[in-house]
């Protein structure tokens, strides 16, 4: 019930505004129809689990053109986006689409416009208020975006509802990650604004060309590494497939290895690797076929080992390679605080892909599991990746949530 008071607030919002602005209300309407608009059209940005749409470029574009037709005030603009984020969630609401999830992002959506707005505007009316456009509109601008994007990377780090399993760190470095993408549509809608007075709607066409080609380079690299993904998966499977492992294992400790990098507040290019890591970390196994090596028998280092040398096949995973060779490595030796060479990748994909084997393999309980990787925690197991496994398990509700006692 209190995502109901989004729509309510908003709206509040937008009609008090657009009252306050007085005189132009077809223009509010116009500029909040074109922000419904928008804000249906998802672009391509990397897997970062980031929600862009072109709503952004008709935000970036309001203040500038309501600005050219003498609404210098930020009431106008307010107004407008009030009015037409009510209605983007009136229309994902009746999509289907879950309170939880869509909360956050409105909230974050509308804090970031009026703050943009309200920056933009104070200062052409203050200290730039003798500015004529062109060049000189560059400094306001970019105050403003860079204040909208702070709004941003806040508030989606703080506002998270329902069982976290990301880190605010996290959700605060994956926005950040498609910084271009979102300065690209920025621009875009200011370039529209700034051309609007002198050329009329000729500025749409004009302002989408040079995005247009940005956003093909965004989406082609986005399928890129959808393929490559999906290709990593595929041979990840070969020795499950063989019998060679459990079936299902690289899926599984993939899962739980990406989920224990974000909780732990990883960058996206760091959990990457985990995910590439974890896909292929026993494609070693595939040698076990070669009844030689059964004769003569191996070892866990020398499953990294092969496992490394496959994966440094391919120029673009050698720094994964040298994380799959230290996967089955103590995190720390005695004497040590922790082993330097040893990275967090590979300390986090020893934990998934032993939790997953003691579960899958050994039949052992979630429970007992983790109480096994805890006993290791002194040298085989990083603690704070064991930590974050907890965390992740009691989030799933495969554990219920440990309590501290009150004496």
């Amino acid at each position: 019930m209190v995502s109901w008071l989004f729509p309510i607030g908003s709206a509040t919002v937008g009609l008090y505004t657009a009252n306050e602005a007085g005189g132009r209300p077809l223009y509010v309407l116009i500029g909040a129809a074109a922000l419904v608009v928008g804000s249906m059209l998802s672009v391509a940005t990397s897997n970062s689990g980031n929600n862009f749409t072109m709503g952004l470029a008709v935000a970036a574009a309001i203040p500038f053109a309501f600005s050219s037709l003498h609404m210098t005030e930020p009431w106008s603009s307010i107004a407008a986006f009030g009015i037409g984020l009510t209605a983007v969630w009136a229309l994902r609401h009746a999509r289907g689409e879950g309170h939880r999830e869509l909360l956050p992002v409105m909230v974050r959506r509308l804090g970031g416009y009026v703050t943009y707005a309200a920056v933009y505007s104070a200062m052409r009316v203050g200290l730039f208020a003798e500015l004529d456009g062109g060049w000189e509109d560059l400094f306001p601008f970019a105050v403003a975006v860079i204040s909208w994007l702070t709004v941003e990377v806040v508030v989606r780090a703080l506002l998270v509802l329902g069982p976290r399993e990301l880190s605010r760190s996290y959700l605060a470095r994956a926005l950040l990650h498609d910084v271009n993408v979102f300065v690209g549509l920025a621009l875009t809608g200011a370039l529209f604004g700034e051309l609007f007075s002198p050329i009329g709607w000729w500025a749409l066409p004009i302002a989408l060309l040079p995005y247009s080609f940005a956003h093909s380079a965004f989406k082609r690299f986005q399928e890129t590494k959808t393929t490559y993904r999906q290709t990593i998966r595929a041979l990840a499977r070969i020795p499950e497939v063989s019998g060679l492992g459990i079936d299902g294992h690289a899926d599984r400790s993939t899962d739980l290895a990406t989920s224990i990098a974000k909780e732990m507040g990883l960058g996206p290019s760091q959990v990457d690797d985990v995910e590439y890591a974890a896909l292929m970390h026993d494609i070693g196994r595939v040698s076990l076929s070669e009844p030689q090596i059964l004769k003569m028998g191996f070892t866990d280092d020398d499953l990294a080992r092969w496992s490394a040398e496959i994966i440094a096949e391919s120029p673009y995973l050698e720094r994964v390679a040298e994380q799959v060779r230290h996967q089955y490595q103590s995190y720390r030796k005695p004497g040590e605080q922790d082993d330097p060479d040893i990275s967090i990748v590979s300390r986090i994909i020893k934990v998934a892909a032993a939790y997953d084997w003691k579960v899958h393999r050994s039949g052992m309980s979630p429970l007992s599991a983790l109480e096994e990787l805890h006993a290791g925690a002194a040298y085989e197991y990083d603690p704070d990746v064991v930590a974050s496994l907890r965390r992740i398990l009691e989030a799933r509700g495969v554990l219920r949530p440990t309590r501290s006692k009150v004496s």
